[in-house]
């Protein structure tokens, strides 16, 4: 280049520099640099319009002065924004610099803004005629150097992005300012136009303030926002799918390939949905996002919305063809191919990654692949269940006694499993297989297991929560105090050892209820449960089974030798030997064998329990107890099934029905299939009560331990107070507690006896997100970030939007729920209805949220907030105080509660 001709360019430029004092676009080498990265020193990442000021530098729609500010406060001349909406435009290249452009002496611009001016009047960005007529009205100040008004940078705007014939459309329409007179006719339209696709915002709710002034960083929010509107191909711009995201790169899918960019310290990261910077973790994979590259490197990445293109589905599991990188696998039983590549995640039921060639045939598994490509790819695979042949080992959480089930943390994972048993599976404890299945497997207990084809089939007790021994009973005190029992030290050695029994013990023998001390035989197998003093609290019979006959009849007795000789039902005689064990009663009360032969009378009825051909109960029948099959009035008489056998009994005349709840009961309440207790009268061949078995839920309001009180609250909010003496009292996996174990807010099932309270028993009650569903359990994780796995059982409900159906498929991952028992023991799910709201404000002191009213009438606008109230924004922890006014949330209420505000 000549040296005048370099002269010259500095020259000019130097004049440019001093014409432009003070503004923010600027073309020399420095000013363009400062802007490359979209930083300024003067617009921290905590200024308000930080991401709109950041994205338009880095489109080189604005550029900052030489000292690397772009003094954000300033106000915008009119000249420096129809230079702005051109670059904007993306026209920048189509200025002819050389441009003819005289005016006159009343309007006038700067130099280097004319041929951006001749632009604008030639393409119908302004129009010449009125912006003459402006620069005549008023001639103290240069066209070009006037601040540009709200209402004039409106106009200008509006027909940058070419939306003039909607603002002609709405010209006659009123704008909604409370300042609306001030607005000019002439651009009533605009200012609606920008409102109404939401460009621009008053100064306030009600206020537009259309003669102000409009400063740089708000010009800058306003173009930026405008984009949404008027789509421009910026050098370094691109716009596609996030379709893999980590700590140091963005993989963008743009229908015709993938492209990965390098994440670095520079990069500046934001959402649609937030005015602040985020980090890469606020993003969401396989969202629409928009960046500006340089090269490899993203300068800036923006979330463009919250539509998460991937689909989830359940599938069974059939082949794999790994150097193809295909799976084929059976949906709706149709055979579906799945294509996935090396970045597919694969989960076991318990979370656990595994290979993809783990996967078996026939497991049932949850699929997530996306829905944008042409050849949709798997991204994730998590196996529901499947075919498993294993062995682990584990701490018991949960037993489930029907369908035999454990839930065990493993101790290698340490993660909570639920398995399935086998009703044949052996349980073994010291060597010895136990009787009774599952049910000889507690809570806390430490076992080793072994499962085939995903039951298992073998459990060995490692340790167990409580104490214990085992042995064969030798003999116990009088007065129950002590027992000894021969306990094996080994092969063929057995030694006697004795231990005293606690205050409170449970005997159980398969077959007989409420079993004592006296109840047992010298030689039974027995399992006993020592507490911490070394007591026995527990003695499980393990090697014999009391068989009972109910209705037996009696055939004969024999005095001398206290033979007795019954029928059962299927008039078979049955001898038994009595003898001072057997435990006889008669109404309640006990009885001596010696006392009672001449009530053993031919045709008497009897429950007899026994074991060979020794009796180990007698009860003179005065109650039945079992399922009704059918009521005949015509021939008063009623037909139970008794422990499955079935008991028909006449009806006296006058006979009395009981039913919790209900003042006066007639037969007529009393309903196939209800639950029973037929009291006989004296001749035992007809009933004269029937107490009905009736079953309620209620909340634990308040408990008087020392006068053995509990208040309950029912379903319509009626408080009672009942007296628990008799009454027994379980937690919610059946074992037997105190009244110190109870509580205010506890969830109880309630059992009666007619009108008599026979137990308590307390429900568990989960609260939080369905993370997993499956055809025979679900997954829900609480508020406090804890998974419970519920099992469905044969029969359970769900209530969703007031409506209670028996599938689960009305259910989806990521609902909210509660999960409890009902009054029967049957799984209920409630769904949790979100509610969508608009943010309006959040006052800390009092704890209370306030919405936006959708009208007048709604008075649903004002939440209390707890301290276990939990505030999400895009999947992770956030607060309300960082929310605007106009956020778009969604609110979960539950039963007055505030549970989870999220945006």
């Amino acid at each position: 280049m000549p040296q005048q001709q370099k002269w010259f360019k500095l020259i000019t430029t130097m004049i440019v520099f001093s014409l432009l004092s003070g503004m923010f676009l600027f073309t020399g080498s420095s000013e363009v640099s400062a802007a490359s990265k979209g930083r300024f020193s003067d617009v921290p990442v905590t200024h308000w319009a930080d991401k709109h000021i950041t994205k338009l530098a880095l489109q080189g729609i604005i550029e900052g002065g030489t000292d690397g500010t772009f003094k954000p406060g300033d106000n915008v001349s009119q000249q420096e924004a129809v230079v702005m909406a051109i670059r904007f435009m993306g026209k920048k290249s189509e200025v002819q610099q050389d441009s003819l452009f005289v005016g006159n002496e009343h309007f006038k611009v700067g130099n280097f803004f004319k041929p951006y001016i001749a632009y604008a009047f030639q393409h119908g960005l302004l129009d010449e005629a009125e912006e003459y007529k402006i620069a005549e009205a008023d001639t103290k100040i240069e066209w070009g150097a006037r601040k540009a008004s709200r209402e004039w940078i409106t106009k200008l705007m509006i027909r940058a992005i070419g939306q003039k014939k909607m603002a002609d459309s709405l010209a006659t329409s009123p704008v909604a300012f409370s300042d609306a007179k001030q607005v000019a006719a002439a651009y009533q339209g605009y200012v609606n136009a920008a409102v109404s696709l939401q460009l621009v915002k008053g100064i306030t709710a009600d206020k537009f303030d259309p003669k102000g002034s409009i400063t740089r960083a708000a010009l800058a929010t306003m173009f930026s926002r405008a984009e949404g509107q008027f789509e421009v191909d910026y050098i370094g711009q691109q716009s596609g799918i996030a379709s893999a995201l980590s700590g140091s790169s963005l993989t963008l899918y743009r229908g015709n390939g993938e492209s990965t960019f390098g994440i670095t310290s520079d990069t500046r990261i934001y959402r649609h949905d937030s005015e602040k910077a985020v980090s890469l973790a606020d993003l969401n994979p396989h969202t629409n996002v928009m960046i500006i590259a340089d090269g490899a490197a993203v300068l800036y990445v923006e979330q463009l919305d919250n539509d998460v293109q991937i689909e989830k589905f359940a599938a069974t599991f059939d082949r794999l063809l790994p150097n193809e990188h295909i799976m084929y696998v059976w949906v709706d039983n149709k055979p579906v191919e799945i294509v996935y590549d090396n970045t597919l995640v694969v989960k076991d039921a318990s979370g656990t990654a595994i290979a993809v060639s783990a996967l078996t045939k026939d497991s049932k598994i949850e699929i997530t692949r996306d829905k944008y490509r042409a050849k949709p790819l798997a991204a994730s695979i998590t196996v529901q269940s499947a075919p498993v042949n294993k062995s682990g080992s584990g701490k018991v959480q949960s037993v489930q006694a029907s369908p035999p089930a454990l839930t065990v943390v493993d101790s290698v994972y340490n993660k909570a499993e639920t398995l399935n048993v086998s009703a044949n599976a052996d349980i073994i404890w010291q060597g010895s297989i136990l009787q009774g299945g599952i049910t000889q497997v507690r809570q806390g207990d430490t076992i080793a297991y072994e499962m085939k084809d995903s039951v298992v089939t073998r459990i060995a007790i490692q340790q167990t929560t409580a104490k214990s021994a085992q042995g064969h009973f030798y003999s116990a005190s009088s007065d129950s105090k002590t027992i000894q029992f021969v306990k094996s030290q080994g092969t063929a050695q057995e030694a006697l050892e004795a231990k005293f029994i606690a205050d409170s013990i449970e005997v159980t023998i398969a077959g007989l209820t409420n079993a004592t001390i006296a109840d047992l035989v010298k030689g039974d197998q027995l399992e006993l449960t020592l507490n911490d003093r070394d007591q026995v609290s527990a003695i499980k019979v393990i090697s014999r089974k009391v068989e009972i006959i109910n209705g037996a009849v009696v055939v004969s007795y024999d005095a001398d030798l206290k033979l007795l000789v019954v029928t059962n039902n299927l008039k078979k005689p049955i001898p038994v030997y009595l003898s001072d064990k057997t435990k006889i009663e008669f109404n309640g009360n006990t009885m001596t064998v010696d006392s009672i032969g001449t009530m053993l009378t031919k045709n008497r009825k009897l429950t007899l329990g026994y074991t060979d051909d020794k009796a180990v109960l007698l009860q003179f029948v005065y109650r039945y107890t079992g399922t009704v099959s059918t009521i005949n009035t015509t021939s008063s008489q009623i037909t139970m099934a008794v422990n499955g056998t079935p008991v028909t009994l006449g009806l006296e005349s006058f006979m009395n029905v009981e039913i919790a709840g209900k003042t006066t009961a007639a037969l007529a309440d009393v309903k196939s299939g209800d639950t029973v207790t037929a009291l006989l009268n004296a001749n035992q061949d007809k009933t004269s009560s029937i107490l009905v078995h009736t079953y309620s839920q209620y909340e634990v309001t308040g408990v008087d331990a020392a006068a053995k009180k509990v208040k309950l609250k029912g379903s319509d909010q009626v408080t009672t107070e009942v007296l628990v003496t008799s009454v027994d009292l379980f937690n919610e996996r059946g074992e037997k507690i105190t009244i110190n174990n109870l509580s205010a807010g506890q969830i109880v099932n309630a059992a009666y006896v007619g009108k008599t309270l026979s137990s308590l028993k307390t429900v568990a009650v989960s609260i939080g997100t369905l993370t997993s569903l499956a055809a025979d359990k679900i997954v829900v994780t609480d508020y406090n970030g804890s998974s419970l796995t519920v099992p469905l059982g044969a029969s359970y409900s769900v209530i969703k939007d007031g409506a209670t159906g028996g599938s689960a498929s009305v259910l989806k991952i990521g609902d909210r729920i509660e999960v409890r028992n009902d009054a029967k023991d049957a799984v209920v799910i409630t769904v949790i209805s979100g509610q969508a709201k608009k943010f309006w404000k959040y006052d800390a002191s009092s704890k209370v949220l306030s919405v936006r009213r959708a009208n007048v009438s709604d008075n649903n606008y004002q939440f209390n907030v707890t301290d276990n109230t939990k505030v999400t924004s895009g999947g992770t922890a956030s607060s309300l105080s960082g929310m605007k006014d106009g956020d778009s949330i969604t609110v979960y209420v539950y039963k007055g509660t505030l549970l989870e505000v999220v945006k």
